[in-house]
């Protein structure tokens, strides 16, 4: 898995405003982009239990003052890279897929 990231966190901000910290389980390459995966962080213990743990998946560019950002990604996108970036996630966390 390239994971140059390592265990870093990121303050990205929502469209209401608001800034919410993610940890960034790692990185994978497709197509010759660079797609993230995040986790929202919470100050508060109790509200680290309580949230639903979900993926946050992004893509990061490189913007023109040559900083890297994090943009959404479509459903199709995200369709081909999700299953990339859980395999590349599952050699380092343990996942529990969801089976239905």
């Amino acid at each position: 898995m390239a994971n140059e990231y390592g265990n870093d966190y990121v303050v990205l901000t929502d469209e209401e405003g608001r800034e919410l910290e993610f940890e960034v389980l790692g990185s994978i390459e497709c197509d010759g982009m660079t797609y993230v995966g995040l986790i929202e962080q919470f100050e508060d213990p109790q509200e680290q239990l309580e949230s639903d743990g979900q993926l946050v998946v992004l893509k990061a560019i490189e913007d023109d003052n040559g900083e890297e950002v994090f943009v959404t990604i479509d459903q199709e996108e995200l369709a081909k890279v999700l299953p990339l970036l859980e395999e590349a996630l599952g050699e380092v966390y343990d996942l529990d897929s969801e089976e239905e």
